[in-house]
């Protein structure tokens, strides 16, 4: 049975009717006690109810188990980053609860347990993305749902349910409001994620209808972050800080506080304020597909710990080099075109510093040019002021290619010799990026990213009991053993 169906019967069985569609189920009169109008938002929370656990396919469940090895992974490596020792050690200063804090072993309430762990998620941009959602899901869902999990008590069968099941929410919203929303500068993974968070912990806690439409309503008002912060400390605070309202929503409409059912298409809701009128899709929240996102659209991981756009043109230069290695001293000028809706937040000709260089198509072309690899150490500041390096960014131009299908991942690359030869190559895509062609890549990337903070046999310790997460009854174990091998 598909989602999209199983919400349709869902309605009809509360209304005792049959015909109607599924557009028709979500603008109807509410099935929610004390809702007196059945808005979008209490759709979303119906499916997020009333999902039977025994509905998310066991293919959506290996995705959802791939997608918390690679953000713990990604958020091991990212702990030791500047960014997160700053939150870890302003929340081990300010909170107390039993959630552990990655690295470091502080025990912390959950709420600030995810903001901690999420912000270290995404201190490298190293996590996974959605090309529906335009942000990265899982950084902003895993760390709020393996926080209340610890504090509540969950199984790793049941974490992972919820993240499917906030994941579809996030992707929902993101149908609506996309591309409109990205390209008036917010930060859809914090804006968008906030209200995945939410839900997948309202899932988690097995609220009611009523509460999670609360929760959800209440997050209307939480949602942030704009894209004018990206290639800052702020960028992964504004996703720390989405995992964070998740928990705190979910557990204030648990306890009872209460929002308008219409915050997101009333009048001066959230999609009027965020995207403007005319430019969202409100039917579009409600209107469920024939599978879930996760298995549509799925996720994209990351081999290189950069912004997704510069991926494809980071292939597309090592293309260009593998088995005709160039100097740097040889090449007069490099142009990078990639689709006209990326180039606005990687075209940034001047880099000093790692975490510019991670959104900076000159950067990564150049770095891959030059070095004929991207890895971490390409993102310190050391390697940034690298003066052969800094002097071939300012040979490379990036140029936009227009009328192309928003999501293309499309890119052409063009070095000019001084002896006044040319090299060309073009991507459709970058490779290895899917969710299903990803998995060779998965245990390495673990491990080397583990590797930065712990030994690598806690490394292979670690990802072993991760690879069995959905068997796990008690997630504590695990949990201790993200903190290092010392609290292990």
């Amino acid at each position: 049975m598909t989602f999209g169906r199983l919400l349709f019967m869902l309605a009809e069985a509360r209304h005792g009717r049959c015909g109607a569609s599924r557009r028709q189920v979500a603008s109807s009169s509410s099935v929610i006690p004390g809702v007196a109008v059945m808005t979008h938002l209490a759709a979303l929370a119906q499916f997020v109810a009333r999902t039977p656990g025994s509905h998310v396919p066991p293919a959506a469940i290996t995705r959802a188990r791939h997608a918390l090895i690679d953000v713990l992974g990604v958020a091991i490596a990212g702990s030791v980053e500047p960014v997160s020792k700053i939150i870890a050690q302003h929340v081990a200063a300010t909170s107390r609860g039993v959630a552990t804090v990655i690295t470091g072993g502080a025990r912390v309430s959950a709420a600030d347990a995810a903001l901690a762990n999420a912000t270290a998620g995404h201190a490298l941009d190293f996590d996974d993305s959605n090309f529906v959602l335009g942000g990265h899901p899982t950084v902003a869902l895993m760390p709020a749902l393996l926080a209340v999990a610890e504090e509540r008590g969950a199984s790793g069968r049941e974490i992972l349910e919820a993240y499917v099941i906030g994941f579809e929410i996030a992707t929902r919203l993101a149908n609506a409001v996309h591309f409109e929303h990205y390209e008036k500068g917010w930060h859809p993974t914090a804006t968008l994620g906030v209200f995945g968070a939410t839900a997948a912990v309202a899932r988690l806690l097995r609220l009611t209808e009523a509460q999670v439409l609360n929760a959800l309503a209440l997050t209307a008002s939480m949602a942030s972050g704009v894209k004018a912060n990206f290639g800052s400390m702020a960028k992964p605070l504004q996703v720390g800080h989405a995992s964070h309202k998740g928990v705190l929503c979910a557990q204030l409409a648990a306890a009872g506080l209460t929002a308008n059912p219409a915050a997101l298409e009333g009048t001066q809701g959230f999609l009027e304020v965020y995207n403007g009128a005319g430019n969202y899709r409100a039917e579009a929240v409600s209107t469920f597909g024939e599978e879930l996102e996760i298995m549509r659209s799925g996720l994209k991981f990351k081999k290189y710990p950069s912004c997704g756009s510069t991926h494809a043109p980071i292939d597309a230069a090592l293309d260009l080099i593998r088995g005709r290695p160039l100097r740097a001293a040889d090449i007069d000028t490099v142009t990078i075109a990639i689709n006209q809706r990326r180039i606005t937040h990687v075209n940034r000709p001047k880099v000093s510093n790692g975490l510019e260089g991670k959104f900076s198509i000159q950067y990564t072309v150049a770095a891959a040019l030059a070095d004929g690899a991207i890895s971490l150490r390409h993102f310190n500041d050391e390697t940034v002021a690298r003066p052969e390096l800094q002097q071939l960014v300012g040979h490379v131009n990036a140029v936009g290619i227009p009328d192309l299908e928003s999501l293309s991942q499309r890119c052409e690359l063009t070095v000019k010799l001084k002896d006044g030869s040319t090299r060309s190559v073009r991507r459709d895509d970058a490779e290895g990026r899917g969710s299903d062609e990803f998995v060779r890549y998965l245990e390495p990337k673990f491990i080397d990213c583990v590797e930065q903070a712990y030994p690598r046999e806690h490394a292979r310790a670690l990802f072993r009991d991760l690879d069995a997460f959905e068997t796990l009854t008690d997630i504590a174990p695990v949990m201790h053993k993200l903190a290092g091998p010392a609290a292990a």
